[in-house]
Parts: C-alpha cells; sequence; structure tokens
C-alpha cells in the first residue's frame, strides 16, 4: 500500500491537460495515489479545464493542485511540486504528455517492491506529432535490462512520462546539489542520473506513454543562450560524476561552445562569442577529445 506521487507541471496546456488526467485517472492500481498538480501561472484556461476534471477523480486519489501567482519557471516548478510530495514513489507525466496503458503505475510499483537494489524503472514511450515523419514513433528505443548512469547522460534515453522512481533518491547528494541551483533550464536527466547512487535502473520495452512534440517544446531550435545554461547544467554533472560522464560532460560544454563561438563571430554577436569563449579555454583539455571526434 506504499503511496505514489504523481507530479504533473502545466503551463498554457488546456488543450492537452484533460487527455493527460485522463490517463491518469484511468490507472488500476491497488495502492493510493497522490496527484500533485503544478500550475505555473498559466494565462490561458488551464488551471479552469483542470478544476472542472478533478471534480469527478477516483476515490483512491489525493489530488493537491498548487496555481502560482508568478511564473517560476520549469525547474524552480518542478522543484516547488517535489517538495510537496509525500509518496514512498515518484511518478512524472507533463501536462501536455499522457499515459497510454491504464497499468503502468501498477506494473512499476510492483517491479520496485519486489526489487530492492532498484531505485528506477522506465519504459519505452511514443512521440505524437503532426509532422508525419514523427508520429508514432519511438521516442528512444528501450530495452529490457539495466541501465548505467553513462547511458542515461549519453542517448537520452529515458524520457519523463516513462519514469517511476524511489522518493529517498531525492535525499542523497547529487539531487540536494541539484536543488541549489533553480535556474538550470532542465532538471530530468539529472534527477534520473542521480538514481544509480540509491539503486540499479531497469527499462522496459513496454510503451505506456505517449510524448506530444509540438513547436513550443523547451528543447527545439538552436539558441546560444540557452547552450549556457546547458553548459551550466554539464558542469554540475561533470563535478558530481567521475570517469566517462565526467568526461563526456566536460567534452559536450568543450564541442557545443566551441561550435556556437565561431558561428557568432559570423553574425558579429561578439558578446554572447565571448561568453562562450569563456567556457572554450576553461575545458581548453578536451580539444584533443574533439579533433578525434571520440563521442560522435
Amino acid at each position: 500500500m506504499n503511496k505514489v506521487s504523481v507530479i504533473v507541471l502545466t503551463y498554457n496546456q488546456e488543450k492537452f491537460i484533460e487527455k493527460n488526467l485522463q490517463g491518469i485517472f484511468a490507472q488500476k492500481v491497488n495502492f493510493p495515489v497522490e496527484l500533485i498538480i503544478s500550475d505555473d501561472c498559466s494565462t490561458d484556461q488551464t488551471v479552469t479545464v483542470i478544476n472542472n476534471f478533478i471534480k469527478n477523480k477516483p476515490s483512491h486519489i489525493e489530488i493537491k493542485l498548487i496555481a502560482h501567482k508568478k511564473n517560476l519557471g520549469s525547474t524552480p516548478n518542478f522543484f516547488n511540486a517535489l517538495q510537496k510530495s509525500t509518496g514512498k514513489y515518484l511518478a512524472f507525466c507533463e501536462g501536455d504528455d499522457y499515459w497510454t496503458d491504464d497499468n503502468k503505475l501498477q506494473i512499476q510499483h510492483g517491479f520496485l517492491e519486489t526489487n530492492k537494489d532498484y531505485s528506477m524503472c522506465f519504459h519505452q514511450v511514443k512521440n505524437i506529432s503532426s509532422d508525419p515523419l514523427i508520429n508514432d514513433t519511438i521516442f528512444a528505443r528501450v530495452e529490457d535490462r539495466d541501465y548505467s548512469t553513462f547511458e542515461i547522460f549519453r542517448h537520452w534515453t529515458v524520457h519523463t512520462t516513462s519514469v517511476f522512481m524511489d522518493a529517498k533518491v531525492l535525499q542523497n547528494t547529487a539531487v540536494q546539489t541539484l536543488f541549489r541551483h533553480p535556474e538550470l533550464l532542465y532538471f530530468d536527466t539529472f534527477l534520473y542520473m542521480a538514481c544509480s547512487l540509491n539503486g540499479k535502473i531497469r527499462g522496459s520495452h513496454l510503451t505506456m506513454s505517449s510524448y506530444l512534440r509540438h513547436e513550443e517544446g523547451l528543447s527545439n531550435g538552436i539558441n546560444y543562450k540557452r547552450d549556457l545554461r546547458h553548459n551550466h547544467l554539464d558542469e554540475i554533472i561533470a563535478e558530481t560524476y567521475d570517469g566517462k560522464v565526467k568526461e563526456y560532460a566536460n567534452w559536450q560544454i568543450f564541442s557545443r561552445s566551441r561550435i556556437a563561438f565561431f558561428d557568432l563571430l559570423k553574425q558579429g554577436k561578439f558578446t554572447l562569442a565571448f561568453q562562450h569563449l569563456k567556457w572554450i579555454i576553461k575545458k581548453k583539455n578536451n580539444l584533443k577529445i574533439y579533433l578525434k571526434k571520440k563521442y560522435l
């Protein structure tokens, strides 16, 4: 009967949030669920749609709806929601994504309950897009096996909608370090990597959720200012882990800023180019790795 906290982050998702909640309400489980919905000051009718839909919630689901009066940003909003969670386990589903298998939570809950040496499990996810070349494809191929910290960092195999983890991970040193940096652009991959400090991580080939890909997505497009924030996150990863993870994090910083530096010079954006140059100088020891194209 160990409780699961499900965290849903929303921002201007009035068109999608009902399908998201339908997938959560449809879960067939034998344990209590705490649903934490944290809206980051939406300017549309997202909160109204949520309030109307949750009037008919299942009896086993307790709902905490947080409607922020000021926009916090994606990572601070996530941190805030995590601090409200009280479950033994955590699961996530962004407001525009949704679960497609009614047994998802029960399957993952059962796995961690019976395999105490694991701290996280995840599964395969399907892409949903208006682009027919992307629609119904797989976000990342997942096999029925254990995954290393380096694999998760290197290949972006894990999608947020698929994650089920032990809440004890939130207390480890890596996550506590992450909590000290609310300005970070991304939190998800770092959090999943941190699970490896508490136990093993298991993948599953089952496709039990869908990832809605659209133009408003946070990760779309080239943005050299955003890349500086990527560098900051990779620097924290390099300081937290050793071995291949540390080496790859430093290489990413160098590679990313080298490309940005020369492109920005061509565009005459010298101030931004200089900011990337500082990272190049800091990580200059990775030039040899870059020239060998070790990670390409």
